[in-house]
């Protein structure tokens, strides 16, 4: 792979080019207008991000700024009107195994136990029974649901299923993790502890994640790097770098540093949305 990228670099026609081959995700000049009749709406506008291997990115903003549109966008769900997404030195052109998605709501399949929905990508995989049993075991013991292995959906809580809907995503092993507010429902200790649970995956299994939320302290908490947007049509008016402890407890939440940054993104959104008004 290094190899690979190493060529691209030697042989890039344009500084775009060269620039793709060193990130694992680039989104460049994007732009996402919605028609209906003779009316447009204009979502994004000119966004562009750029996420490193292994980052773990957040992308705040206020509601409706596109947010969720530019992450279905990176999916392969949606197509921009305008601009490039690249996920791997490729166009997106489509959904693909080396992206997983985790939505807010519970996506899982009612009919099917715990165990059924993680192993179900594995099926579709065509894993052998047991590569798909140890696959199995180790995000049930991760998730800390082994004891709920033959439950169905109706039978977990809120906090149960979206850790069901992670486990899944994760067992397929995807390169890049893409999350759509997935703990916007909970209640806040419950969310406390996925924080903590969704740190705890990043830093022993290191996909690049994309996670998308309205929550700054959830943002500040999670993220490497948050992308600040403004409200529509969208826009990155910053890009933060987090320089907090590799390692996070719920405690950093009181400390200077993590104060320092959650007001610095607060201060950058009342801002925009100030200019967007006037």
């Amino acid at each position: 792979m290094l190899k690979k990228k190493q060529n691209i670099v030697n042989n890039a026609g344009s500084p775009l080019e060269a620039h793709v081959a060193s990130s694992k995700i680039i989104a460049r000049h994007i732009d996402k207008v919605y028609t209906s009749g003779k009316k447009s709406t204009k979502a994004i506008e000119d966004a562009s991000i750029d996420i490193q291997d292994n980052d773990f990115v957040c992308i705040v903003g206020p509601s409706g700024c596109g947010k969720s549109t530019l992450l279905r966008m990176l999916a392969g769900l949606d197509f921009p009107t305008g601009g490039d997404i690249i996920v791997n030195d490729k166009k997106v052109k489509g959904p693909g195994p080396d992206r997983g998605m985790v939505f807010q709501t519970y996506t899982l399949f009612p009919w099917m136990t715990v165990e059924e929905n993680i192993k179900f990508g594995l099926k579709i995989k065509k894993l052998n029974k047991d590569e798909q049993n140890k696959i199995t075991e180790r995000y049930l013991k991760i998730i800390g649901l082994e004891k709920f292995a033959k439950a169905y959906p109706k039978e977990l809580s809120g906090g149960m299923k979206q850790r069901v809907a992670i486990a899944r995503a994760l067992a397929n092993r995807p390169e890049v993790l893409l999350m759509d507010e997935p703990f916007g429902a909970l209640d806040p200790h419950t969310k406390s502890m996925m924080q903590l649970l969704m740190r705890e995956i990043w830093e022993n299994d290191n996909p690049t994640v994309v996670f998308i939320t309205h929550d700054i302290d959830e943002a500040v908490f999670l993220a490497n790097k948050i992308y600040v947007m403004s409200a529509r049509p969208g826009r990155v008016i910053k890009e933060v770098n987090v320089y907090l402890p590799h390692k996070r407890g719920l405690e950093l939440k009181d400390t200077a540093e993590f104060i320092k940054i959650r007001k610095e993104i607060n201060d950058l959104l009342y801002s925009a949305n100030e200019n967007n008004e006037e």
